[in-house]
């Protein structure tokens, strides 16, 4: 999976993790080469990721029109602050 997933935010506390919206209104979570899939709330469905910020779940499943002017994106910059 790649690491420029259109709409896809980095979490602020842990900029190594990436959230992004799926189909059905599930989040994909990146972390480097680990993943894992979550509900709405932050509910574990599956992957080797156990862990995601539920704030940042339910914020990224809400479905948005892809003309909002709060849509995010993938800016190239390092995770070290």
């Amino acid at each position: 999976m790649s690491d420029s997933v259109k709409g896809a935010i980095r979490n602020p506390l842990n900029p190594r993790q990436l959230y992004y919206r799926e189909e059905g209104g599930t989040v994909m979570v990146m972390m480097g080469s680990r993943w894992g899939r979550f509900r709405g709330n932050g509910e574990h469905i599956d992957g080797p990721l156990f862990e995601a910020d539920p704030e940042l779940c339910v914020w990224v499943a809400s479905p948005r029109p892809s003309s909002h002017h709060r849509l995010s994106r993938i800016l190239d910059m390092s995770g070290e602050r």
